[in-house]
């Protein structure tokens, strides 16, 4: 009944009216574009992203092993070296915490898991100022950061970058200084930098 009321109405002399197919894809169009913003912003993967989770990560992991030195009196190390990965042609950096007790170096704690960097990043490190490189050689690994209980730290600068980018932009670079001070120095070049363009 209702189905012949609409045939009616529309024999009736009265013209009805629907979307054309631009009109259609248009809105089609622009309603994929904006999935396609949407999915790129939240589900990135890019070297920069990730570069930058890693640091921020490593800022956080420093800062709580700093205060945990002072605050339980352990002496903890920075532990890190390159492993293979199956079927990559490219090695990837995976670092501990470690504290120092009756002349061992031990696990630190649960929180404190390993942690294994992409093979796609790179990392340069200096330690006392001097360039660090591993050496495969040694049997037992030392660390290249040990937080002291007085507060005192060895001085560290580690820089993380995506392999084989030439782009010095997206290099982050970290630091220790002697008093546990870590510091991300890019994230405060970029605050130094707004405050300079508020003024």
């Amino acid at each position: 009944m209702i189905l012949s009321s609409l045939n009616k109405f529309s024999a009736g002399g009265h013209q009805q009216r629907g979307f054309t197919l631009i009109e259609l894809l248009v809105v089609l169009f622009i309603v994929g574009m904006a999935i396609g913003m949407v999915s790129f912003a939240v589900g990135r993967d890019d070297g920069e992203s990730l570069i930058r989770d890693e640091s921020e990560h490593f800022l956080r992991q420093a800062r709580f092993v700093a205060e945990q030195s002072v605050l339980n009196s352990e002496v903890i190390g920075f532990f890190i070296v390159p492993q293979a990965v199956a079927g990559q042609p490219h090695e990837r950096w995976c670092y501990d915490w470690r504290r120092y007790r009756d002349g061992v170096w031990e696990d630190s704690s649960s929180h404190l898991s390993q942690r294994c960097l992409s093979e796609r990043l790179e990392v340069e490190m200096i330690v006392e100022g001097e360039p660090y490189r591993h050496d495969r050689e040694r049997t037992s690994p030392k660390p290249v950061l040990v937080f002291y209980p007085s507060g005192e730290s060895t001085p560290f600068e580690i820089a993380l970058s995506e392999r084989g980018s030439f782009d010095t932009d997206g290099v982050q670079r970290l630091q220790v200084d002697m008093v546990s001070d870590v510091r991300w120095l890019n994230r405060e070049e970029e605050l130094e930098h707004g405050e300079r363009r508020r003024r």
